[in-house]
């Protein structure tokens, strides 16, 4: 477990030194640690949303990538109460595994629409901005608009992309897309009271 595993053995230690009359709170915050560091994967997941731990600035990247076989969208008004579920488990497990973490970003052209932001905090939604810095398109933060909640290219937004190939420079590609991803930033603190 390294540096970060020690830390977070150290915070189980002061955790139950704090709340030693609460066996089943020790016992859950055990169960989120094993969890946490068995997993192969850097990242944690919580059905559609998943976080990066946070950088050494404690700054705590947050995504967003449907599970496939999804039954209707995930952003559809009958989802919501899901998406927020989903947001809250992962913040109570940042709250309890990420002590160092204090500031949530995130970069995707869903903060573009409204079925999106209306899941987060008010200061969040509203610090979105264009990103000051080159949008890299190996992930889902541009190339997500392409596809529908199914996972299948969306025809329209192909032909947009496509049309545009002609005027693309090749220093900015990202602003071929209908879309441009939006960056947001917030205390992390705004999430736990928005969402715990």
């Amino acid at each position: 477990m390294g540096v970060e595993g020690e830390k977070a053995w150290n915070n189980l230690l002061n955790f139950a030194d704090t709340n030693s009359s609460s066996l089943v709170a020790i016992v859950d915050k055990c169960v989120h640690l094993h969890a946490f560091y068995s997993s192969n994967s850097s990242n944690s997941a919580f059905g559609c949303f998943s976080y990066e731990p946070p950088n050494v600035e404690g700054v705590v990247r947050i995504h967003f990538l449907p599970p496939l076989n999804q039954q209707s969208s995930p952003l559809s008004q009958e989802r919501i109460a899901e998406r927020r579920c989903e947001l809250k488990a992962m913040f109570a497990e940042i709250s309890l595994l990420q002590p160092h973490a204090k500031v949530v970003r995130g970069v995707s052209w869903l903060y573009n629409l409204n079925a999106y932001k209306r899941l987060f905090p008010a200061a969040f939604v509203t610090a979105i901005e264009e990103p000051r810095f080159p949008i890299h398109l190996n992930g889902t933060s541009t190339w997500g608009q392409v596809l529908d909640w199914r996972q299948r290219v969306k025809p329209d937004i192909e032909a947009k992309i496509v049309s545009e190939l002609p005027n693309m420079r090749e220093q900015a590609p990202w602003e071929i897309f209908p879309l441009k991803a939006l960056t947001t930033y917030c205390e992390l603190e705004k999430f736990y009271e928005h969402l715990l």
